[in-house]
């Protein structure tokens, strides 16, 4: 059974509905962007192209059919209302109340009526027939269009706030990246030009096409700037590591360098104060360590000129062959400075053991004497037969250590 209470919820969610339809397409014909767009006294309609024509001429059209609808909307409401005054609270009419209800929840409201030729007509079918639609089910499309034409008006709107700003922005980093027009390659820097001349004739499209243009700066535009600005940024990360890698160079010439004047000088002592020469290497020749600087000062000069990649590839090949002749000239240092090491460390041995013999008292014994006196002459008068000295100092070892 239908009650006064179920029909007065209804006929107050409705008068709700319908007061938020209302405010909510006022509102929107208020927006200075949907004025210009349509065209209203005081305001002239802004002539479109393009992208933003093809999108707001139906988002317009929607918009009037709004106002259709929502003429057609209200009708059954309107005619809900105007029975419901006429039923007593206390004396209700169920005819009257299933009417009220029939206009609210039923298929209330003529949307078209459509004449059916008499070529498609068989025996049974009505010379025209009329489309009907419950009020939910037209507010629902209501919902639907609305939502999508507001769409279209605000994304107008902000386009026609941003655009500007956002072009100019884009030409100020086109600049700055031209500016680093040493770190991109030359195809990127001529995109880089092709934009920017683009963007320039995109300002004076914003009036009448923001939408459009809008699209071809994201989708073209702006992932040209995006790969500049990556390569600017790959070029810079790379540069700072070819100055790394420099220095880095700069740090093993200078050890290359040092050691080499530490080896040429062991490998001349070694030559002068020892008689065998059989192990001793020769230390890198000079003419080797001038072709390394010479090739790190032409690999600095191109870094110079942008050539980044390249001069990368060029240092590790630099640093890969500096290092072998790093650890060849270390061992050729090892080896040169060995019998320098080695005498005096016989003459050291020689010294502890005369001390020992102090001690033991036998200082005095000839043999030690003699010993001690033919391996000094040895160790201390160059070239020094090692082996010979070796020997000596054994054979005095043997003798202190005998009695």
């Amino acid at each position: 059974m239908i009650t006064i209470e179920h029909i007065d919820q209804l006929l107050i969610d409705w008068k709700h509905k319908v007061n938020l339809v209302s405010q909510n397409l006022i509102d929107l014909q208020d927006l200075p962007t949907y004025q210009q767009l349509a065209g209203v006294p005081g305001v002239s309609k802004t002539h479109l192209t393009g992208v933003t024509a093809t999108q707001v001429t139906p988002a317009l059209e929607a918009i009037n059919d709004l106002f259709q609808q929502f003429d057609l909307l209200i009708k059954p409401i309107d005619r809900a209302n105007d029975l419901r005054k006429q039923v007593s609270r206390f004396l209700g009419s169920e005819k009257a109340l299933q009417d009220i209800e029939n206009l609210l929840t039923g298929a209330s409201i003529q949307l078209s009526v459509v004449q059916t030729p008499f070529a498609h007509r068989d025996l049974l079918t009505a010379a025209e027939t009329t489309t009907t639609i419950a009020p939910a089910q037209l507010l629902s499309r209501m919902m639907q269009t609305f939502q999508a034409a507001r769409d279209v008006v605000l994304a107008v709107d902000a386009a026609w706030l941003t655009l500007d700003s956002t072009l100019i922005d884009a030409e100020t980093e086109i600049r700055s990246l031209q500016q680093s027009a040493d770190l991109i390659d030359q195809s990127c820097l001529k995109e880089l030009v092709q934009v920017h001349h683009t963007i320039a004739a995109l300002h004076d499209r914003i009036q009448q096409d923001p939408l459009g243009v809008r699209a071809e700066f994201e989708q073209t535009l702006q992932p040209a700037i995006i790969r500049a600005r990556n390569a600017v940024q790959q070029g810079v990360q790379q540069q700072a590591q070819v100055r790394e890698r420099i220095a880095i160079a700069h740090t093993l010439l200078n050890q290359l360098e040092a050691l080499h004047q530490q080896n040429l000088a062991a490998f001349a002592e070694s030559q002068e104060k020892v008689v065998d020469h059989s192990l001793l290497q020769d230390p890198i020749a000079s003419e080797h360590l001038s072709a390394l600087k010479q090739w790190l000062t032409r690999l600095e000069a191109k870094l110079t000129e942008g050539l980044v990649s390249p001069v990368l590839i060029g240092l590790e090949n630099w640093m890969t062959q500096t290092r072998e002749s790093l650890a060849s000239e270390k061992r050729a240092y090892s080896a040169n400075v060995k019998p320098l090491e080695s005498r005096r460390e016989l003459r050291g041995r020689l010294d502890a053991l005369k001390a020992k013999a102090l001690a033991r008292g036998r200082s005095e014994d000839a043999t030690l004497v003699e010993l001690a006196a033919q391996a000094k002459q040895l160790l201390y008068t160059p070239p020094t037969p090692l082996d010979a000295a070796i020997a000596l100092v054994s054979q005095y070892e043997k003798r202190l250590n005998s009695h």
